[in-house]
């Protein structure tokens, strides 16, 4: 049973990973006691399987972050210095909608 549990909040907190982008696991875990409702049991489980995952979920965040720098590196080899500076503004432009989203509440689309 433990285990069933252990795995159902596994599968919740990695469904729910895009609302929980940029959270620290304190910030996951109020958020999913919140709105999931967990018992005080529920929330020290959950509590335990997110910071056991916290490590890996780190290490993938800036391996994530270091595969972008270089696709951006080699694209900007084969592009002009006017498409690299556009290039540039469009990855700002789009850093600036995903920080956007996280003033708002999870399930609800940012402000345009």
């Amino acid at each position: 049973m433990k285990t069933a549990i252990k795995i159902l909040a596994l599968a919740i907190a990695l469904a729910a990973q895009p609302a929980f982008a940029g959270r620290d696991p304190g910030e996951r875990l109020e958020h999913m006691k919140k709105e999931l409702k967990l018992t005080p049991e529920q929330t020290e489980q959950v509590r335990k399987i997110l910071e056991e995952f916290e490590p890996q979920r780190k290490a993938l965040h800036e391996q994530k972050r270091a595969l972008h720098e270089q696709v951006r590196s080699r694209l900007k080899a084969v592009l002009s210095k006017e498409q690299g500076e556009k290039l540039d503004k469009m990855a700002e432009e789009r850093r600036a909608r995903h920080h956007r989203g996280w003033d708002t509440e999870p399930g609800k689309s940012p402000s345009p």
